[in-house]
C-alpha cells in the first residue's frame, strides 16, 4: 500500500479539475502591463500547487478572462465564467469599476469572489457574503495620506478626481482628511477619459494663495498625461509645489516609459509589502517571478499570486468546493503569504471593513530619481518603515 500511495503522488493529480476564474485586463483599454503580470502570478501559483498533488486529489485549472478595463466586459465574463466554465471561485481584477460589475454576477450566483487589487470602499462595503479583498481600500489609503500630508508640513492642497464612483468616493474620503487636519484646499473634478489638463492646472497654478501640494486622485489612462503636464507646466512636482498620484498608475510597470523625467519628486502609494518587512515567502516568490518574467513582483503581483493561494488554501481547508465551505474557511483564515499574515475582517462597521484584509501592506514613496524601480524608491511614510530621515523632499 505504501509503495501504490507513492506512485500515486509521483504521478500527480487525477480527475476533474477544479477550475477557477480569473478576471482583469489583458489588453487595452485598460491597464493590461499590470494585469498580464497578474495573470503570469496566478499561474505560477495554479503550477505550484499541481506540482504539489492538486486540491482534493484533483488539479486545478484557471480559466482566464480579460475584461479589457470596461464594466460591461467584466459583467459578461463573470457570467461566462460561471454559466459555462462552472468555475468554483474567482478571483483577480485592476479596476473597481470593473470589479463592482463582476462582483454582482458572482453575488447572484453565490460563487466566492477574491478583488485582488480593486480599491474602492463599496466592494467590500456591499457586504456580500461571496466577496473578500486582499488588497488595501480607498479609506485606508486616504487616511495614510492624510497623516503623512499633515506630518510633512502642507498649507495650501490643491486635489483633482477622476469623476466617476471610486474618484469622487477617494475625493470625498480625502476631504475629509484634509477637514481634520485644518489644511486648507480645493477641489477640481476631471473626467475619466480627459488627456489634456491644462485648464485645471493652469486655474490651480494661478491661485493665490499658492497651492504647495497637488494631490490627484486619478487611475484611467489619463493619468501619464496628467503627471506630465503638470511638469510641464511648471505646476508639480516642483521645488514650490509637492505632487501625489494615487490610483496605481504610478508604479505600473509602464510608468517611466509614460511619464519620463516628470515623474522625479512624485509621490505615491506603494501596496506591496516593504523590502524590510519581507518573508521568506516573499524573497522566493521575487525571485521566481524575476528570474521566470524579467520583472518585478509588485503590490499588485503579489496579490494576483496570494489570491490564488488564499482560495487554494481555503478550498483545502474545507475539504469541499461547496461555496459557503470556501466563505467560511476564508472567514477564519490565518494563512501567510507574500504579503504577511491574512485574517479578513467580519465587522460590518464601518460598512467596509466587511471582508477586508484590515493590515492590507501600505507606504507612501516618492520617486529620487528617474527609471527608480518602486521597490528602491525611498518610503516616507509610515515612520515606522521609512527608509529615510526626511518626511518629503521637494524636488530639485
Amino acid at each position: 500500500p505504501a509503495g501504490l500511495a507513492r506512485r500515486a503522488r509521483a504521478a500527480g493529480p487525477s480527475g476533474a479539475p477544479i477550475v477557477l476564474g480569473w478576471v482583469g485586463p489583458l489588453s487595452p483599454p485598460g491597464g493590461y502591463a499590470e494585469g498580464i503580470l497578474m495573470k503570469d502570478a496566478a499561474q505560477m501559483a495554479v503550477e505550484e500547487v499541481n506540482a504539489q498533488g492538486g486540491l482534493l486529489g484533483r488539479p486545478v485549472q484557471v480559466v482566464y478572462a480579460d475584461t479589457r478595463g470596461q464594466p460591461a466586459e467584466g459583467r459578461a465574463a463573470a457570467e461566462r465564467l460561471v454559466q459555462e466554465n462552472k468555475i468554483a471561485a474567482a478571483f483577480g481584477e485592476f479596476h473597481s469599476p470593473v470589479a463592482l460589475a463582476e462582483m454582482e454576477v458572482f453575488h447572484r450566483y453565490g460563487v466566492p469572489f477574491m478583488a485582488c487589487d480593486v480599491w474602492s470602499d463599496e466592494v467590500t462595503a456591499k457586504g456580500y457574503a461571496e466577496v473578500f479583498r486582499n488588497s488595501t481600500a480607498v479609506s485606508l489609503i486616504d487616511n495614510t495620506i492624510g497623516q503623512w500630508m499633515a506630518a510633512a508640513g502642507f498649507k495650501n492642497v490643491a486635489l483633482l478626481a477622476e469623476k466617476n464612483d471610486v474618484g469622487l468616493a477617494a475625493r470625498t474620503a480625502m476631504s475629509e482628511q484634509l477637514k481634520t487636519k485644518g489644511i486648507p484646499f480645493s477641489v477640481v473634478d476631471a473626467d475619466p477619459s480627459l488627456t489634456d489638463f491644462t485648464a485645471q492646472i493652469l486655474r490651480y497654478k494661478s491661485a493665490s494663495p499658492p497651492f504647495d501640494f497637488f494631490c490627484t486622485e486619478f487611475s484611467e489612462a489619463g493619468a501619464y498625461d496628467l503627471i506630465r503636464q503638470a511638469r510641464e507646466l511648471g505646476f508639480a512636482p516642483t521645488a514650490r509645489c509637492g505632487m501625489y498620484n494615487s490610483g496605481g498608475s504610478a508604479v505600473d510597470p509602464t510608468f517611466w516609459q509614460n511619464v519620463g523625467a516628470a515623474g522625479v519628486g512624485l509621490c505615491t502609494e506603494n501596496v506591496g509589502l516593504a523590502q524590510g518587512a519581507w518573508n521568506d515567502k516573499t524573497h522566493a516568490f521575487a525571485a521566481a517571478f524575476k528570474k521566470r518574467y524579467d520583472a518585478d513582483a509588485t503590490g499588485a503581483v503579489m496579490e494576483s499570486y496570494d489570491g490564488a493561494w488564499l482560495l487554494f488554501e481555503a478550498i483545502r481547508s474545507a475539504g469541499s468546493t461547496d461555496a459557503k465551505a470556501i466563505i467560511h474557511a476564508l472567514e477564519t483564515t490565518n494563512w501567510v503569504g507574500t504579503r504577511g499574515q491574512y485574517s479578513f475582517s467580519t465587522e460590518r462597521e464601518p460598512a467596509w471593513h466587511y471582508h477586508q484584509f484590515l493590515k492590507a501592506p501600505l507606504t507612501i514613496i516618492q520617486y529620487a530619481e528617474r527609471n527608480q524601480p518602486v521597490t528602491a524608491a525611498p518610503i516616507l511614510w509610515p515612520r515606522a518603515q521609512a527608509t529615510v530621515a526626511y518626511v518629503y523632499k521637494p524636488p530639485a
